[in-house]
């Protein structure tokens, strides 16, 4: 009997998903180390699922994970790593500049 395999892991979403929430609580925590190992997982666990999202053919959900794994850079400390995804993202898609704008903004307001 052969298993059906998803081109999406649903696993792989819920394990970046919980990612993401440990790297918040650990910022809350004032734990800076711990919070920059999370966010550094959920950003690779993001590129992943972007592979899987071009390979099916879901542009929309490609582009999203890129604004989240680039999100996820600039809060695990490293913000140059996250500009030169967000300024790909806007070469490509100037249509959605304002969308990566705010998020850049909103990253930037939670780093003060």
């Amino acid at each position: 009997m052969s298993s059906v395999q998803t081109p999406v892991s649903d696993m792989l979403v819920t394990v970046k998903s919980r990612e993401v929430q440990r790297g918040t609580l650990a910022e809350m925590g004032n734990r800076p180390t711990d919070a920059r190992r999370h966010f550094l997982a959920a950003a690779h666990l993001e590129l992943v699922l972007v592979g899987d999202y071009e390979q099916t053919g879901d542009a929309d959900l490609a582009r999203r994970g890129r604004i989240s794994a680039a999100s996820c850079f600039w809060r695990a400390g490293d913000p140059d790593r996250a500009r030169t995804m967000f300024d790909e993202l806007i070469q490509e898609s100037p249509d959605q500049a304002d969308e990566i704008c705010e998020t850049i903004e909103e990253l930037e307001h939670h780093q003060r």
